[in-house]
């Protein structure tokens, strides 16, 4: 699943989402820190959008608190076994069938984490008062810019260049440094990628007006599941981007199978160490 995937809306479940997927960003070493300190940080980063009440900050206390016992003892030893299971698939290169179900079974996880968490996300977003309401506006609507007009084709390059840039170093970080031959052959294929920065931008901007609209209507917490259900869920994209980011996760795929042949086994090893590390940590996680 793409990093994008971590953007859907600003809200309760999104936020979690964000939280738990970082922890495992910055290195093995930090892993089982930040997931133990993930419920302080999303509680905290709740009120920054949303100003919670005393009332809402213990809600919100109670239900993370079983909501993060039922991940630890249900989720991580099966975010542990795909580890294991993508390590030994990885070890001599990836397949479409592989890639596929790798990805598959990344959303099949966030699925799961949405469904549990949407029924407390509806209540809490069901309690906000109107003044709540447009403190979350503030907080993630933009203001339009004035229209710049078509992007030029420098710009437009130096996009690709600077998100190439950002793949290199993320890459650096599993595999060791890259030569010289392989930043350039990564960098050639990452512009084969679709440029949907704008898009992605104006769809979130577009779900978090509707979201504010609905929530200022006084709906029902079921009314407010059912919408998030159809957004995060059960649902597809508005069609003006249906086939963009459709679009786009092919082409990621295509990216992964045509650079991984370029990682020497010395690179892929230390790739298969990190693993191993976030196998290590979900399994002792697990068991807290």
């Amino acid at each position: 699943m793409n990093v994008n995937m971590k953007k859907f809306i600003s809200s309760f479940s999104a936020l979690l989402i964000v939280i738990l997927l970082s922890s495992g960003l910055s290195g093995c070493s930090t892993t089982q820190i930040a997931y133990n300190y993930a419920d302080w940080l999303l509680i905290h980063r709740i009120d920054y959008y949303f100003g919670v009440t005393k009332t809402q900050n213990w809600f919100i206390k109670q239900r993370l608190t079983e909501h993060f016992a039922w991940h630890r003892q249900d989720e991580l030893p099966l975010y542990a076994h795909f580890l294991v299971m993508l390590k030994a698939k990885a070890q001599d290169g990836l397949t479409q069938e592989e890639l596929d179900w790798a990805f598959d079974s990344v959303d099949a996880r966030l699925l799961e984490l949405f469904s549990r968490l949407l029924p407390d996300t509806a209540s809490f977003l069901s309690s906000l008062h109107p003044a709540q309401i447009d403190y979350f506006e503030q907080k993630v609507i933009k203001h339009p810019q004035e229209n710049k007009g078509e992007k030029s084709a420098e710009e437009i390059k130096k996009r690709l260049e600077e998100r190439a840039e950002k793949i290199i170093e993320n890459m650096e970080d599993w595999f060791g440094n890259l030569s010289k031959t392989q930043e350039e052959q990564i960098t050639r294929l990452t512009f084969s990628l679709p440029d949907i920065k704008e898009d992605w931008a104006a769809y979130r901007q577009m779900r978090r007006k509707e979201l504010i609209l609905f929530l200022r209507q006084k709906p029902s917490s079921s009314e407010i599941e059912a919408l998030l259900k159809a957004w995060l869920i059960t649902g597809s994209y508005p069609p003006e981007y249906q086939a963009k980011f459709e679009n786009m996760g092919h082409a990621t795929k295509a990216l992964i199978l045509q650079i991984d042949p370029l990682i020497t086994p010395k690179q892929r090893q230390k790739a298969m160490k990190r693993l191993e590390g976030y196998i290590k940590d979900f399994r002792v996680l697990s068991k807290r």
